[in-house]
């Protein structure tokens, strides 16, 4: 009887064991937390508040600039597969913005650089000397460029969101068909409406 109550405790305290152990592991990928030693501050987020984010960095951003005639140059902000596992899809929406070059690339590649750190954001420049290109991850956004030596002799700002739940189509289908009854979406200001020449 002794011997099966002494087996029956160690059950248990191996099964509280394993389960404060699951409990860690999960815990160091919970969003905002550690993991591997490393703090995150990426969290789920919907693909639309991942839009939404994007799109508010992207002409945050812009306006640290002198630069002036900034334009949606690729189009409205795009929801792109991260994965397109079945059941487990994800999708994360990018968005960009593109003016003429200013004559100071130097110090705004700094003002961008100084805005996006108080923000949360690790960045990173190459170039810093002639043309500068940042890159920066975290903070409201998965990663972010700012370019200025973009084509066309051009300034570019652009971010992608964090990969959210939902399926990328479906949500560019959605986008559309709201911007079809006449909604303005983030990121739909100033768009260049280009007509059908076939009717």
């Amino acid at each position: 009887m002794l011997a099966a109550k002494t087996r029956v405790k160690v059950l248990t305290v191996t099964a509280v064991f394993m389960m404060g152990m699951t409990m860690a592991a999960c815990a160091e990928n919970e969003p905002g937390t550690m993991t591997s030693g490393v703090a995150t501050t990426e969290q789920t987020i919907s693909a639309r508040e991942g839009r939404d984010r994007v799109v508010e960095l992207v002409i945050d951003t812009t306006q640290q600039l002198d630069a002036t005639g900034w334009w949606p140059r690729n189009g409205v902000a795009w929801a792109q597969e991260c994965s397109n596992e079945p059941g487990n899809e994800s999708a994360s929406y990018s968005y960009d913005r593109w003016a003429p070059q200013g004559t100071d690339h130097i110090e705004d590649a700094k003002r961008v650089a100084e805005y996006w750190e108080s923000l949360g954001m690790t960045v990173r420049t190459v170039n810093g000397s002639t043309s500068p290109t940042l890159f920066a991850e975290g903070g409201p956004v998965a990663r972010a460029e700012f370019d200025t030596h973009a084509s066309d002799k051009s300034y570019s700002v652009g971010a992608t969101a964090p990969c959210s739940p939902g399926d990328a189509f479906a949500l560019n289908d959605e986008d559309e068909a709201e911007r079809n009854q006449g909604r303005v979406l983030p990121g739909d200001e100033g768009l260049v409406i280009q007509e059908d020449p076939a009717g």
